[in-house]
């Protein structure tokens, strides 16, 4: 009867239910995320924020697929005074495009209007999402949890804020930024990344999730039919 219990309990969306070996260290934990992630060709991820201020031009989520080297097609919803909209964007061969509300074409912007990075070097070795991985400073595992099928290592570490603002724009880049990561233990791919930090407001900080999935899926990203 316990071994019963114990299937079912595991098999809920999530639970602290270990894998059968241990984790690597911390730091090979990252390692590994990092070299998978290099590796793929493709992935989707979405971002989501939490406790945002009202008083500036912020990013409120978005999603999308990167593509190996430089490409990107998906969405942002960005905020200013509490008014929000979401622009469809697409990266290609370094040159960003955004269809703007009530338009059926793209105009070429900067990616930096968007709050963040040219979202198409999420992938970039250097200064994507992987690189956060290879800065993080005095990781630690603090445990596991299964989401579906798959076990979760979890590391927290700190990041320098100039780091995170190759992607995500920081206000105060000297600053360190509480960071958890969480990856697959089977197959070493980053499944979530949490970030909070003075984004906007040195004396409140702001959260932003990234959640990838959708490893190497075949996808064809080109440049917009119809410019403004």
């Amino acid at each position: 009867m316990c071994v019963v219990l114990a299937a079912l309990f595991c098999s809920a969306t999530v639970s602290s239910c270990a894998a059968d070996d241990p984790p690597a260290s911390p730091r090979a934990t990252l390692a590994t995320a990092k070299q998978t992630l290099d590796a793929t060709k493709t992935v989707h991820f979405e971002v989501t924020s939490a406790d945002l201020p009202e008083s500036s031009t912020v990013l409120v989520s978005g999603e999308g697929v990167a593509q190996r080297p430089d490409a990107f097609d998906g969405r942002f919803r960005l905020a200013t005074g509490g008014v929000a909209v979401t622009l469809k964007v697409v990266s290609v061969d370094g040159r960003l495009y955004a269809q703007l509300p009530f338009t059926d074409h793209f105009a070429a912007i900067s990616a930096r209007d968007l709050g963040i990075a040219d979202p198409a070097e999420l992938l970039d070795p250097h200064t994507g999402l992987s690189s956060f991985l290879e800065a993080a400073r005095q990781p630690r595992h603090v445990g596991q949890s299964r989401v579906g099928r798959e076990v979760l290592d979890e590391i927290r570490a700190k990041l320098p804020a100039r780091v995170l603002d190759r992607f995500l724009l920081v206000d105060n880049p000297r600053a360190v930024v509480d960071a958890r990561f969480f990856v697959a233990h089977d197959t070493g791919q980053l499944r979530k990344a949490i970030f909070r930090g003075p984004f906007y407001d040195k004396q409140k900080p702001t959260t932003y999730t990234i959640v990838l999935d959708r490893y190497g899926e075949p996808t064809t990203i080109s440049k917009p039919r119809r410019l403004g």
